[in-house]
């Protein structure tokens, strides 16, 4: 019977990927859960959040919105989970314009999260986590700092309003995200009417940004409030 590709290539051992995971991430769910409160992100925003910031081997993040700490944990979590690693096969490895060395290299990583409000909660929560070495709160409004540092991934949520929104994407996506970097937006839907319309402010500024066709975009659609992932495209690796 032929075989699969798949079942034709050769696996080697990836000793890293038999260690028993951290079994802090046992507790990482259970946190996660715990963290759902009014007023803030929903379960699959959290999960998104993990996953994306873990798939892009992200180094640095910023965060615009913290509220009570449940996306602080989510992206603090992929950093540590960054730290622990793992193993890809070789055969994974093809592509000529990546440097993979570099690519799976210890890094100094780092979440700056951004807001005017702190909340003992989110400090705590991140205590609690023992996150407290890849957290920077920057307690100050997003529009009154400027950041020197390029993210591989920058989460905005939080002013709410129109221009708020617009300004925080204008500022940030345009001087720290770096080319192949991924930004996203959260509250898609939401502000409805009496005639069920969504007047999320949100969407209309995500909505602005597709239409104008520079970034590749997803709606990652929970049922819940939502958000828009958009990648800032890279010449010298999108072939």
């Amino acid at each position: 019977m032929p075989q699969s590709l798949e079942q034709q290539m050769y696996t080697e051992p990836l000793l890293h990927n038999q260690e028993i995971v951290d079994p802090y991430f046992g507790e990482f769910f259970t946190l996660m859960r715990r963290s759902l409160v009014s007023g803030g992100s929903e379960l699959g925003l959290g999960m998104s959040l993990f996953s994306l910031a873990v798939s892009i081997r992200a180094t640095n993040i910023i965060e615009i919105g913290r509220f009570k700490g449940f996306s602080t944990l989510c992206l603090a979590s992929a950093l540590k989970f960054l730290d622990i690693g793992w193993q890809e096969p070789l055969q994974h490895k093809q592509r000529p314009n990546i440097d993979y060395a570099a690519l799976e290299s210890a890094k100094n990583r780092r979440l700056y999260s951004i807001d005017p409000f702190p909340t003992t909660e989110a400090d705590s929560l991140i205590q609690e986590a023992c996150l407290t070495e890849y957290v920077e709160f920057i307690n100050q409004r997003s529009q009154d700092i400027d950041l020197e540092h390029q993210a591989d991934l920058i989460f905005i949520d939080g002013d709410h309003s129109y221009e708020g929104c617009k300004q925080d994407v204008f500022k940030y996506v345009l001087w720290n995200l770096r080319p192949g970097g991924y930004f996203i937006i959260h509250d898609y839907y939401g502000w409805y009417d009496n005639q069920q319309r969504n007047n999320s402010p949100i969407k209309a500024v995500a909505d602005e940004i597709i239409a104008e066709g520079v970034f590749q975009h997803l709606l990652i659609d929970t049922c819940y409030p939502s958000f828009v992932v958009f990648r800032n495209p890279n010449p010298q690796i999108d072939t």
